[in-house]
């Protein structure tokens, strides 16, 4: 595949984590995601935002190393034929993005950076909070 189709793709399907429903390790749910964040060189997840409630002022920002797995209807975000809203991930479909750490331990992260854009640091700091730096998802 075309290296630039393949980027393409990947942004999509990354796109389509906005609004996934998040649980911990425990099941328990953690939030949804709010914002998503990219590495801007290869476009591959960095990180997530999860707002705990829907009204919330509070969010957290969770690493990719404490992402265990994405939700599986993503993968259809890669296809050439994008599904209608009412087939898209998150949107009343079940799908969840599942945590390597439990829920409280999650919503008592760091709080996102106030622009649209992470730093080495601020994703160190995320799992340090996480308590990642030292488990076999460490940052």
């Amino acid at each position: 595949m075309d290296p630039e189709l393949r980027a393409r793709a990947q942004r999509r399907r990354m796109q389509g984590l906005a609004g996934v429903t998040v649980h911990g390790s425990d099941g328990k749910t953690v939030g949804r995601v709010r914002d998503v964040y990219l590495r801007d060189a290869t476009g591959e997840l960095a990180a997530i935002s999860v707002m705990p409630r829907q009204l919330s002022t509070r969010s957290v920002l969770i690493p990719a190393a404490a992402i265990a797995a994405l939700p599986g209807t993503l993968e259809e975000l890669a296809a050439p034929h994008r599904p209608a809203a009412e087939e898209a991930p998150g949107k009343g479909t079940g799908d969840i993005l599942q945590l390597r750490v439990d829920a409280a331990t999650a919503k008592a992260g760091t709080p996102p950076p106030l622009t649209l854009h992470t730093t080495p640091e601020d994703l160190q700091e995320a799992a340090a909070a996480l308590r990642l730096e030292d488990g076999p998802a460490g940052a």
